[in-house]
């Protein structure tokens, strides 16, 4: 009885650990958001790009072929296998969302189970 706590007298531990398993819920919810917005951002810029890239290509085929150079056409290649890289590499980027996406589903199932069993009835209502 004689020792000194910095918790109000009315908090209980169950009360305290409560909150500091909301907290760690918040802290998850924002990881995963702040993955999503930085999977938006890498997939705004690769479909920037490759529009960029598109019109690019578009002026030079739009150019007769008899009135094309070498240059014109080893840029058209070029353009071509910048696209295609870029294309490439966005569709990882998809793949890569969806395995997030499927991870954090099971997480959630995993949480929500582990909620049902272990947790006082009084934590769940909170």
């Amino acid at each position: 009885d004689d020792v000194v706590s910095m918790a109000d007298s009315t908090i209980t531990v169950d009360d305290i650990e409560g909150e500091l398993f909301k907290i760690e819920r918040i802290r998850d919810i924002l990881v995963r958001r702040e993955s999503e917005l930085r999977y938006m951002m890498d997939d705004i810029q690769l479909c920037k790009e490759i529009t960029r890239l598109k019109k690019e290509l578009h002026k030079l085929v739009s150019i007769p072929d008899k009135d094309k150079s070498n240059e014109d056409r080893q840029k058209e290649e070029e353009l071509l296998h910048q696209i295609h890289k870029l294309v490439e590499t966005r569709d990882f980027l998809v793949d890569d969302v969806e395995f997030e996406r499927l991870r954090e589903k099971e997480e959630d199932k995993e949480m929500a189970e582990f909620l049902k069993s272990s947790l006082p009835r009084n934590m769940k209502k909170a």
